[in-house]
C-alpha cells in the first residue's frame, strides 16, 4: 500500500558539510527519497528540490509549464517512492557543519513558501520565496 504524502513526511532534511569559497555543499535526506542526494552549492540544492517536488507533485506547483505533447502524462499520485528512507535513517543524519529541516509548505507565484528549523536549538524562520530561505541558509552560515 502505497503511503501518501503529508507536510511530516515531505520535510527535507538538509545535512550541510562543507563550505569552501563561500559554497556550501552536502547532502539531501527525507522519506521522500529513497537514498541520500549529494548537492553542490545552494543553487543545485534548489533545483534538486524542486525536481523531487515535481516528480512527486506534492506541494503542487501553482503555475505549470505548458507543453503540446499530445500524450503528456497527468501529473503523479502524491505518495512515497518504494524503499524510501525510514523515519530514523532521516532523523540521524546530521551534517559536518550544519543540519537544517525544510518545509515546503506551497508553492505559489513559481517561488516556495514555508519553514527552515535549525537542528542546533535555533528557533523555526518562515520564507516566502526560495530567495528568502538562501537569505536565511546565508546568515546563519556567517554565524558559523
Amino acid at each position: 500500500m502505497s503511503t501518501k504524502l503529508n507536510p511530516k513526511n515531505g520535510l527535507f532534511r538538509i545535512c550541510v558539510d562543507q563550505k569552501e569559497d563561500g559554497r556550501l555543499s552536502g547532502r539531501i535526506v527525507s522519506q521522500r527519497l529513497t537514498a541520500p542526494m549529494a548537492f553542490a552549492d545552494l543553487g543545485d540544492l534548489l533545483l534538486k528540490v524542486e525536481g523531487v517536488l515535481d516528480a512527486q507533485n506534492f506541494p503542487q506547483a501553482s503555475q505549470r509549464i505548458r507543453t503540446f505533447v499530445q500524450d503528456a502524462s497527468e501529473y503523479p499520485a502524491s505518495v512515497l517512492p518504494d524503499g524510501a528512507m525510514s523515519e530514523a535513517e532521516v532523523e540521524a543524519s546530521r551534517g559536518a557543519l550544519t543540519t537544517f529541516q525544510l518545509a515546503i509548505l506551497t508553492r505559489r507565484n513559481a517561488t516556495w513558501q514555508g519553514a527552515v528549523d535549525w537542528m542546533e536549538g535555533q528557533s523555526s524562520m518562515s520564507f516566502s520565496s526560495d530567495l528568502e530561505l538562501l537569505s536565511l541558509v546565508d546568515r546563519h552560515m556567517e554565524g558559523l
